[in-house]
């Protein structure tokens, strides 16, 4: 079938998440959320035609993988680390990165190899999934709130009772 109208990348060949692709979800959803599945590093793994060695993120949702450089791996685990007070050894080790939900955003001044090319960054911690104890449909009912930036987490806590254990759960 014939498309005109399209982003000229939408068909790109690619194996892992890039920027465009970030800039896409942003574009539809106003944020780029996205809940961490696993964390691993791999070797000889293909990255669009390249074997690379590296860090690499997947999700819950449905989207590419994303190779993880330096910058980002550290974001999570200071991130991390402000959110569950584990120590800076603790933070950096990615198997307790799981249910993270970070926000993803691309930013045009990213540098590679002296030149600059634009890249994913790492904005920030939102949310980690609730624990079985948690209400998942009032945690759900504040997920979605707050994704759409429409109310402030002190608004969240108020229209919808918010339980101590779901507030701690929010990051701002």
């Amino acid at each position: 079938m014939k498309e005109t109208k399209i982003d000229c990348m939408k068909y790109r060949k690619s194996t892992h998440l890039a920027g465009v692709d970030v800039e896409a979800i942003v574009s539809e959803k106003g944020k780029c959320l996205l809940t961490i599945k696993e964390a691993y590093y791999n070797t000889s793994v293909d990255v669009s035609g390249n074997k690379t060695d590296g860090y690499f993120l997947d999700f819950h949702e449905d989207v590419k993988g994303m190779v993880v450089n330096s910058t980002n791996r550290k974001k999570i685990a200071e991130i991390l680390q402000q959110k569950t007070g584990c120590t800076s050894v603790e933070s950096r080790n990615i198997g307790r990165w799981e249910n993270l939900v970070i926000e993803l955003s691309f930013d045009p001044n990213v540098q590679m190899m002296k030149k600059i090319v634009g890249g994913i960054r790492v904005a920030g911690l939102i949310v980690t999934l609730p624990s079985l104890e948690v209400d998942t449909k009032i945690f759900t009912q504040c997920l979605n709130a707050f994704k759409s930036g429409t109310y402030t987490l002190e608004q969240i806590k108020t229209k919808f009772e918010v339980s101590e254990e779901i507030e701690k759960l929010f990051i701002l």
